[in-house]
């Protein structure tokens, strides 16, 4: 039997993963979380086989805590979950330990072939990813290279007043949020728009055309 726990700030996610997995003979749901801190906590008192991990979370990311994760469950292993067939994030992941990355508009059997797969310490990638990833490797231009990542409202805020050049307290005060609050959007866009820093995030934004 192989345990799996799930991850993700959307209910209906978790839902329709837990149906998918539902009534699979040799894999059990024993957990599922919400956020960053949910996770950390839950797993301290239950440790999954294999847990699914959804990139963006309310409190953080899931990339970061792809990393905690692993540090501390040597034997864990971890499928990324995302929307974006974006490759700074699947190469980002798995240099953060991860096992697999799966688009959410997965279907069943390929997310139980996903689980099997890592259980058996192999590296799951769907073949349109394995693709880019090729692509990618041989100089080749990808498609997703020119993807526009949907952002939050909150997160098209805090954006703008980041290229206004806005600082951290500012950003908060503004927008009647804690720092945190802020340093956890900046964090996602970064990842969502896949550079490394605040002059990346206005570069790109600027590019892509996000505010």
């Amino acid at each position: 039997m192989i345990t799996v726990a799930i991850t993700d700030d959307h209910v209906m996610v978790v839902e329709g993963l837990k149906t998918m997995l539902n009534r699979v003979e040799d894999i059990q749901i024993v957990s599922s979380y919400h956020s960053v801190n949910d996770t950390i906590d839950g797993l301290r008192d239950i440790v999954p086989q294999v847990l699914l991990l959804d990139i963006n979370l309310p409190d953080g990311n899931g990339i970061h805590l792809c990393k905690q994760l692993k540090d501390n469950y040597i034997d864990l292993k971890i499928i990324a979950l995302s929307n974006y067939e974006d490759i700074s994030f699947i190469k980002q992941i798995i240099k953060n330990g991860a096992n697999g990355y799966l688009l959410k508009n997965t279907n069943k059997l390929e997310l139980i072939d996903a689980i099997k797969a890592v259980k058996n310490n192999q590296l799951f990638l769907p073949e349109k990813l394995q693709r880019l990833l090729l692509n990618d490797s041989l100089g080749k231009p990808n498609n997703s290279s020119f993807f526009i990542p949907t952002l939050t409202r909150r997160e098209k805020e805090v954006l703008t007043l980041i290229v206004k050049e806005h600082t951290t307290e500012e950003i908060a005060e503004t927008l009647f949020v804690s720092a945190k609050t802020v340093e956890a959007h900046r964090s996602n866009l970064i990842q969502k728009l896949g550079v490394k820093n605040v002059a990346g995030l206005v570069r790109v934004a600027l590019e892509k055309g996000l505010i």
